[in-house]
């Protein structure tokens, strides 16, 4: 269990460092600005995922239709 703990202390540390590190080589972005962006691929992203899962629902009774019909 403190090995769990130590390896999410140190992921995070790591993760805020990058961070931290990308921000100091990118002095023209901020995270106030790039906040924003990020919520807004996230967004588009969870659309696309439920755009394709509505068009996986819509082919599945379709796919199981065409099996039953192969088999007989």
């Amino acid at each position: 269990m403190r090995g769990i703990i130590g390896y999410i202390f140190f992921f995070t540390i790591g993760l805020v460092s990058a961070g931290a590190y990308f921000y100091q080589l990118h002095p023209e972005h901020a995270p106030e600005t790039d906040l924003p962006r990020l919520r807004e691929d996230m967004d588009d992203a969870m659309e696309r995922g439920r755009r394709i899962r509505e068009a996986w629902n819509r082919c599945s009774p379709d796919s199981a239709q065409s099996d039953a019909s192969r088999k007989d």
